[in-house]
């Protein structure tokens, strides 16, 4: 072990907290799984992938910078046109992994709408197969910022009732 690093350098949660972001990520993953299906035509795991992480971040880490509401919903959405257009574009499955995923996180760093997740997104545009190339750009909206939108309005709805977890974060 690397002298003075800590195993454990995320904060524990007490019991109360862990609970609200079990039920929350779980009622979100199953919404998004819920969606995903009903408009990818049975092929609702590529995409629920990204929104999984997301979830998780969005549930249990309520008041992180990459869990508020633009983040999310931007990072996804420019996400997905990237991966769209570096499909469409290029001809070459890795050469438009790449592109996708480095032009989005370049930006997401360079502008501040960090949310890591998203860039499962920009692959998920690329290797998702028929279902999510025969949409186009369509699928930024279908199912990309359906997904993101459900899971912000359900992250305020799970935390409203818990002052300490407030969504979105007040600055």
């Amino acid at each position: 072990m690397i002298a003075g690093m800590r195993l454990f350098t995320s904060p524990k949660a007490n019991n109360k907290d862990a609970l609200i972001g079990a039920v929350g990520a779980a009622l979100g993953m199953a919404i998004t799984w819920l969606a995903c299906d009903a408009l990818l035509d049975g092929v609702a795991p590529i995409l629920v992938l990204s929104m999984g992480a997301s979830a998780v971040i969005l549930f249990t880490m309520p008041t992180a910078p990459a869990a508020q509401p633009v983040p999310v919903i931007l990072a996804h959405c420019l996400a997905a046109f990237f991966g769209v257009a570096s499909s469409q574009i290029f001809g070459n499955t890795a050469l438009a992994v790449g592109v996708a995923v480095g032009i989005h996180a370049g930006l997401m760093v360079r502008l501040g709408y960090m949310h890591p997740p998203s860039g499962g997104t920009a692959l998920t545009a690329v290797i998702g197969g028929d279902a999510v190339t025969n949409l186009g750009f369509e699928f930024i909206w279908r199912p990309v910022l359906l997904n993101a939108v459900l899971l912000v309005l359900l992250a305020v709805v799970i935390n409203a009732p818990f002052k300490w977890r407030r969504y979105p974060a007040k600055a």
